[in-house]
């Protein structure tokens, strides 16, 4: 879902941003997608987050992504190009999300009522400036899928 380009850039933004030697960061996003939101609400929505903290968003209603903290938002400080960028990306995702909804609900033998998918992934610098990564999927609120960088391969949820 256009997840490992931004994860290397999400690295490179991760060092260039929390470059202090020895300290942990943390880089997360987290993806919604679901069925029936509600009124007024968005039916897809990614966040991402540097060491807990909000620092952009992106929701199905606005269709662009916005900074959120005021490193981010400050002239000068990112690229224009990584907004569109990140923008065109998430917009795919939408698509994708879109058509994985209907598959899901077909698979699962489920003409309506409201889903959700979710997906998790980021990386963490660690302590000793050893990397890791990660990428989680879930389907109604339980694991549907992983992936285990050290073997490769994506592994279902039983």
């Amino acid at each position: 879902m256009g997840s490992c380009g931004t994860l290397g850039w999400g690295l490179l933004l991760l060092g260039a941003v929390c470059g202090a030697a020895g300290e942990p960061h943390s880089l997360r996003y987290f993806e919604t997608a679901m069925t029936d939101p509600g009124t007024g609400l968005p039916w897809f929505v990614s966040v991402g987050y540097v060491d807990g903290e909000i620092f952009v968003h992106y929701d199905s209603t606005a269709r662009r992504y916005v900074p959120h903290t005021e490193w981010m938002k400050a002239p000068g400080a990112v690229d224009p190009e990584y907004w569109e960028r990140s923008t065109r990306i998430a917009q795919s995702n939408e698509r994708v999300y879109r058509v994985s909804l209907g598959t899901l609900q077909e698979r699962f033998n489920q003409s309506g009522g409201s889903h959700t998918v979710q997906l998790m992934y980021g990386c963490d610098i660690l302590g000793n400036r050893t990397t890791r990564g990660y990428y989680q999927d879930a389907y109604d609120g339980r694991d549907f899928i992983a992936f285990d960088k050290d073997t490769k391969t994506f592994t279902a949820a039983v």
